[in-house]
Formats: structure tokens, C-alpha cells, sequence
């Protein structure tokens, strides 16, 4: 009897035993019981997770390499440094659009020659090809950061960055004591889906030869080409201003259309075009400025000393002016040049317009006021053309030592 009852209390307390343990492995979270609850919380959590991942939510894109690329979704970057040669970059990737290139994706990737970006990227970071020393051409859909920027990444440099290398040309990024730095070799660039240039895109560029720039750009800031000293033509079909100090230092810029849509020349535009020989014309040294034209600014022609021949529609800065603003030579300046004779400026005694020695012929085609001295001292101009409508009503010392003018 004895035996029994201890055999009896020995199951009680392995019973007893059992649910302690299990009671313990439930509050502290162990033992294969809560293992298997462990589990499906974390099942639980990892749906949780993939949910999220599959909506887009924090987790990164999952990165894939084609050896040239490395994927991340909709952004692209190098693969390595070591990556050579003509790069195009791809307009997708298993049909995910590529529209971005972060900051740094080809810095230091100093045996590229030529870079093509699509038209599906609408990003690019800052410094994106940093380092790319070897650059010689360029395709892009925008200039500096994206489609119709402005400020500072609106800048061409803006995707070359601000860190120097060897091999760079230093140029204005908008701050002062810092700069863009872009490669010394690189000789086009092509722009191909631009509406709007900024401020001083592509000043100080003079590594530049050629910008090809897409027929859709409306607009273009003041300095946009300032000192440009190697390209030789830049064609701007569909603007309407063409602005102040546009091409001021172009000195290798040969000749230029306007379209009939530009109805204003600010001043300087064309300031220190030495070799600017046509405007509107296949004739060397003509320039033929459209009727459209309402206002010309302060010496938009300053320094362009290859004119031989000018068609204006009016005298000075605008049609009907008075003032010193009214005299044939404002549009030419007040700063001399070589080739170029002073005359009258009607600001002082000491203050002169400087005009093109080898001007010989002017046709002024839509004015109705010739102001005081407007051609006095142009000895220069040998023919000079100017329509009736302004003939009744002619300034003072207008025509002196000069050539008569024919009314027609």
C-alpha cells in the first residue's frame, strides 16, 4: 500500500512538473511548444514584410549588374570604374523605364569617350559623372539636374560636380569660390529634349566646339554662351528674346540665325564676336536684322568688326527713339575695339559709339523718326538706305559727314 501511494505521488508531481515547464517555456519564450508559435509569429512578420516590400514601401530595390550596369530599379549607375569606351545607357530595364542616375553613378569612370543618356531619364545627381576625364561627346535630354531647371543645377557643369580631377576645366557653378569641373577633352554636346536653358548654362565652356541643341528650347538665359571661345554656330529656331550677353567672347562664332519669332536683342548680345560674319544671310559680312525685331540692346554688335553691310528696321535701340539711344552707333557700344572708329555718342564730350571701320553699306527699313546726329561722323558708310515713312521727320545734324541718304 505504501508503494503505491509513492508510486501515486510520483505521477502527480511529473504532471505538476510538465505544466510548470510549460507554463515557464510560454512566459519566457522558450521550449518546442512556443518554438512552433515563435514560428508563425515570424510568419507572420515576414508576410508582413513582403507586403511591404511588394508595395514599394522602405525596403531598397533589389539590385541586378549586366556587367557595364548595375540596376536598382528605375536608377542606373556603373557597374565599376574600369567600364570604357562609348556607353550608351538603356532606356529600360526589363521593362522598368530607367529615369534616374544618382549622384556619383559614374564618378571616376576616366576611360568613358562618349556618354548617351535617353530621353526616359528625368534625374541626374549631382557630380553623376564626376571623373570622367576621357569624355569627349555627350548626349543628354537636359541640361544640369532636369527638363527646364534653374539655379545653380541647371548649370551644364552641374553633372560633372564640384570635386576637381586631373584632366578638368574649372567653371562658374553660381557660388562664389567654387566651381563645376569638366573635362578639358570634351567637344560636343548634344541636347535633345530641352525646353528651357538657364543663366550661364554653358559659361566659360571653352573646351566646347559644338552644342547641338533640340528645336523645342523657347527660352535661354542672359550668359548662356559667354565665352564660348571655340564654337562656331549655335542654332535657337524657336525663341522669342534672344538675351543680354548671349554670346558675348564667342570669338570663333561665324554666323547666326534670327528667327522671325525673336522680337528683342539685348545688349551685349553679340559682344566680342570677332568673327561674326552673317546675320540672316550667306553674304560674309552682311547681317540682316528681321522687321520683328521691337528692340536691340545697348552693344549687342559691340566688337563684330567683319560687318560690311547692316539691314535694320529702325535707328538706335528702337523705332521712333530720341536721345543718345537714337543714334546709329548705340547698337555697337561704347567700348572700342580694333577695327572699329568712335563717333559722337551724344553722352559727353568723352564718350563715343564705336563703329565698324569696314562698314560700308546701311538700310534702315521700318523707321519713322531720324534723331538728332543719329549718323553724324560716319564717314565710314559709303550707302545708306532709309524708307519714306521717316523722311518728314529728321533731327538736326542727323546726316553730317556722312553719306546722303536714298528714300525708298
Amino acid at each position: 500500500m505504501k508503494k503505491r501511494f509513492t508510486v501515486i505521488l510520483s505521477l502527480v508531481f511529473a504532471v505538476c512538473l510538465c505544466f510548470a515547464l510549460t507554463a515557464c517555456s510560454g512566459l519566457f519564450g522558450f521550449g518546442s511548444s512556443n518554438n512552433g508559435g515563435s514560428s508563425s509569429g515570424s510568419g507572420g512578420n515576414s508576410g508582413n514584410n513582403s507586403g511591404s516590400s511588394s508595395s514599394g514601401g522602405s525596403s531598397a530595390p533589389k539590385e541586378d549588374s549586366d556587367g557595364t550596369f548595375i540596376y536598382s530599379g528605375a536608377s542606373i549607375k556603373a557597374a565599376n570604374t574600369s567600364i570604357s569606351g562609348d556607353i550608351t545607357i538603356p532606356a529600360e530595364r526589363n521593362g522598368t523605364p530607367i529615369d534616374t542616375i544618382p549622384a556619383d553613378a559614374f564618378k571616376g569612370c576616366n576611360a568613358i569617350t562618349s556618354i548617351t543618356v535617353p530621353e526616359s531619364v528625368t534625374t541626374i545627381g549631382a557630380g553623376a559623372f564626376n571623373g570622367c576625364s576621357s569624355l569627349r561627346s555627350i548626349t543628354l535630354p537636359f541640361v544640369g539636374g532636369q527638363k527646364g531647371n534653374t539655379g545653380n543645377s541647371a548649370r551644364f557643369g552641374y553633372i560633372f560636380g564640384m570635386n576637381s580631377y586631373q584632366g578638368s576645366t574649372s567653371v562658374p557653378c553660381g557660388q562664389a569660390y567654387a566651381s563645376y569641373h569638366i573635362p578639358s577633352g570634351l567637344r560636343t554636346v548634344t541636347i535633345t529634349n530641352e525646353s528651357v536653358i538657364g543663366y550661364g548654362a554653358f559659361m566659360d565652356c571653352s573646351m566646347l566646339t559644338t552644342i547641338n541643341l533640340n528645336d523645342e528650347i523657347i527660352q535661354i538665359g542672359e550668359f548662356c554662351f559667354d565665352n564660348c571661345t571655340k564654337i562656331t554656330e549655335v542654332n535657337l529656331p524657336n525663341i522669342s528674346i534672344i538675351p543680354a550677353s548671349l554670346f558675348s567672347g564667342c570669338v570663333s562664332l561665324s554666323k547666326f540665325t534670327i528667327n522671325s519669332s525673336v522680337d528683342t536683342i539685348g545688349e551685349s548680345a553679340f559682344k566680342g564676336c570677332s568673327s561674326l560674319s552673317s546675320i540672316n544671310s550667306k553674304v560674309a559680312g552682311e547681317f540682316i536684322i528681321p522687321n520683328a525685331i521691337m528692340s536691340i540692346g545697348s552693344g549687342a554688335f559691340n566688337g563684330c568688326f567683319l560687318i560690311k553691310n547692316i539691314t535694320l528696321p529702325f535707328v538706335g535701340s528702337q523705332k521712333g527713339n530720341t536721345g543718345s539711344s537714337s543714334r546709329f552707333g548705340y547698337i555697337f557700344g561704347t567700348n572700342s575695339y580694333q577695327g572699329s572708329i568712335g563717333v559722337p555718342s551724344g553722352q559727353g564730350a568723352y564718350t563715343s559709339y564705336y563703329i565698324p571701320t569696314g562698314l560700308r553699306t546701311v538700310t534702315i527699313t521700318n523707321e519713322s523718326v531720324i534723331g538728332y546726329g543719329a549718323f553724324m561722323d560716319c564717314s565710314m558708310i559709303q550707302s545708306l538706305t532709309i524708307n519714306k515713312g521717316a523722311q518728314n521727320s529728321v533731327g538736326e545734324k542727323a546726316f553730317e559727314n556722312t553719306a546722303k541718304p536714298t528714300w525708298v
